[in-house]
């Protein structure tokens, strides 16, 4: 039943479907006049965030160490999926959570991951935004917003 949505190895939505499932949270909460709360989850090697492109294998391992530490620590209304392989990026998607409740979860979310990659390494960064019900937002901006919080390090407020 969700096979071509799912990654085998990670249990995890992908892409194509993960997109969706944020489109539609964006309109349910717009219609409903709950706020959403975004978490962006990027693996980074060192400090200046760079990850070397030539290791598949690695890359791989490490999506997958991350999709179980992930899916760990979130609630069962939270949708949890891949955006990227390369390097190894996780969106997670938080219904009715206001900025407090998504910053808490990104918290937990943060301190699963790097404790699962602290053996290989690595590290995780992340992105925050919460969405705000007063204007209606598309997938692509949201997700824009998120990389912008993972590189600034300070978390996003949209849609007031």
């Amino acid at each position: 039943m969700l096979k071509g949505m799912v990654i085998d190895n990670t249990g995890l939505f992908n892409d194509r479907f993960i997109r969706p499932v944020l489109e539609d949270e964006l309109a349910r909460a717009h219609r409903y006049g709950r706020p959403l709360g975004i978490v962006l989850v990027e693996n980074v090697s060192n400090g200046d965030g760079a990850y070397p492109t030539d290791m598949l294998q690695q890359q791989e391992e490490t999506l997958k160490l991350m999709a179980a530490a992930v899916a760990g620590t979130l609630r069962d209304v939270d949708t949890p999926g891949v955006l990227g392989r390369r390097p190894p990026s996780l969106l997670v998607v938080l219904p009715d959570t206001d900025i407090a409740g998504t910053a808490h979860a990104a918290t937990r979310v943060l301190e699963s991951v790097n404790s699962a990659l602290s053996a290989n390494g690595r590290r995780a960064a992340l992105g925050i935004v919460c969405v705000h019900h007063g204007q209606r937002l598309r997938a692509g901006a949201v997700i824009e917003a998120a990389s912008r919080s993972l590189r600034s390090g300070r978390p996003e407020l949209l849609g007031r």
